[in-house]
C-alpha cells in the first residue's frame, strides 16, 4: 500500500520519501498534515475514490507510529461504510504493507487539497478526545466528486463502486429493520415502508422519518415505547428539549442515548409524535428483521399518500387544506397554493426521498 505524503507531512514524520512505484489507485492513498484549531491533523484520501478519513490532535509520538494510525484509520472508515470484515481483510492483504512515498502528482494533490479544505469547515464536529474523527470524516466523504461532464457522485459511492469491481457485488452487510410507518390522519392514508440499519440511535430514525414524510424539522418531537400491556416504558426526547418532567411515570432519555435495535422489537410498540401543536402521530411497526441487509443506508421501499404541510393546523386543518386545494374556483385557492409552496409542500416522490436518505444518512 502506497501512502503519498506531502513535503509538510514528510517533515513532520522525519522522513525523506522517494517517488512511489506505480500502483493501482484503489491501493494508494494521499496524505497531508494541516493545523485545525491549533492542533495537528492528518488528512488521508484514497487516490481512486477520494474517500478518506481524518486523524486529529496528533502529537510528536503519534507521528512515530503514523503507519499504525493510518492502517487503523483505513480500517475504521471502511467499517463505517459497513463493508464486510472479510472484504476489509482481503483489501488490506491485497494492498500489502504501508510504504511512504512522495505524492503521485498535481491531480492527486489537488484532490487532497480539496479534502483538507473540507476539514477546515468541520471544526465544530471535531472530537477532542479521539484521534480518529468519525463525524468530520463522514462530512468529508459526502463531498461531491465530478466523474464526468454530466455526472457527480459522492466519494463514498465511488468507494463502493471500486470495491464491487474487484470483490463482487456482495461487499456490504449489516442488520436492518423493515418498518411500516403509519401517519394517523383519520380519513386519509399516509404510509411509508422503510428499511433502516439497526445500529443507529433515535436521532437518526427521526431524520429518516422527516425525509420520508417530507417534514422540515421545524418542531420538537418525541418517541414513546409501549409494552404488550399498553404501558409506556420509555420516552425518548429530542436533544433540543429543554424541559424534562421528572414526574413522568416512565424513564426519559435523550435520542442520542439509545439505539433503535434495543427497542424495535416484536413485543414493543413505537410511537413517534412530531410537532406537539399539530400533533402528528406516527405508528412504527416492525415487519421483519433483515440479518444481511446489503446496503449501508436506509431506503424507502414504498409510500402511500402525501404528508400534510408544516403548520397546517392538525388533522382538521389538513382536511380543510385538501378541500381548498382540490377546488381551483375557491377564493383562497391561489393564496393557499402559494403558502403550501412556501412550506415546501410537495407530492411524495420515492426517488427524491431515497436520494435524500442516501445523502443525509451519512452525516
Amino acid at each position: 500500500m502506497i501512502i503519498g505524503c506531502t513535503k509538510k507531512l514528510q517533515d513532520e514524520m522525519g522522513i525523506i520519501a522517494k517517488k512511489g512505484c506505480e500502483e493501482n489507485d484503489l491501493f494508494s492513498w494521499s496524505a497531508n498534515m494541516v493545523k485545525v484549531s491549533r492542533r495537528k491533523a492528518v488528512v488521508v484520501v484514497n487516490n481512486s475514490s477520494r474517500f478518506g478519513f481524518i486523524l486529529f490532535g496528533l502529537k510528536s509520538k503519534d507521528f512515530k507510529r503514523i503507519d499504525e494510525l493510518m492502517l487503523q484509520g483505513i480500517r475504521r472508515c471502511l467499517q463505517d461504510e459497513k463493508i464486510k470484515e472479510e472484504i476489509i481483510e482481503r483489501y488490506l492483504s491485497d494492498a500489502g504493507t504501508i510504504c511512504f512515498s512522495k505524492t503521485k502528482g498535481p491531480r492527486y494533490v489537488s484532490r487532497l487539497n480539496r479534502a483538507c479544505e473540507c476539514v477546515g469547515y468541520f471544526q465544530d464536529l471535531l472530537d477532542l478526545e479521539n484521534i480518529y474523527q468519525l463525524k468530520a470524516t463522514r462530512e468529508m466523504n459526502i463531498d461531491l466528486v465530478k466523474v464526468s461532464e454530466f455526472q457527480d457522485k459522492y466519494a463514498f459511492e465511488l468507494l463502493l463502486t471500486d470495491f464491487k469491481q474487484i470483490y463482487g457485488d456482495s461487499i456490504v452487510k449489516c442488520e436492518a429493520a423493515n418498518l411500516l410507518v403509519k401517519l394517523d390522519l383519520e380519513d386519509n392514508t399516509v404510509e411509508r415502508k422503510i428499511i433502516i440499519p439497526l445500529d443507529v440511535d433515535f436521532r437518526k430514525l427521526h431524520e429518516v422519518l422527516q425525509i420520508a414524510f417530507n417534514w422540515n424539522d421545524y418542531h420538537l418531537y418525541e418517541f414513546k415505547v409501549i409494552n404488550e400491556k399498553g404501558e409506556q416504558v420509555l420516552k425518548i426526547i429530542s436533544e433540543y428539549e429543554e424541559y424534562v418532567d421528572l414526574q413522568d411515570e416512565c424513564k426519559v432519555v435523550r435520542e442520542s442515548e439509545v439505539l433503535i435495535k434495543d427497542y424495535i422489537k416484536d413485543d414493543l410498540k413505537i410511537q413517534y409524535c412530531y410537532d406537539f401543536g399539530d400533533n402528528w402521530q406516527h405508528e412504527i411497526i416492525l415487519e421483519s428483521i433483515i440479518p444481511d441487509y446489503d446496503k449501508n443506508h436506509p431506503i424507502c421501499l414504498e409510500g402511500i399518500g402525501d404528508a400534510p404541510p408544516e403548520d397546517v393546523g392538525g388533522i382538521s386543518g389538513y382536511e380543510e387544506f385538501l378541500e381548498i386545494m382540490a377546488d381551483p374556483s375557491h377564493s383562497e385557492h391561489e393564496t393557499l397554493k402559494g403558502w403550501a409552496a412556501s412550506q415546501r409542500y410537495k407530492k411524495f416522490d420515492i426517488c427524491t426521498v431515497n436520494r435524500r436518505l442516501l445523502f443525509n444518512f451519512r452525516r
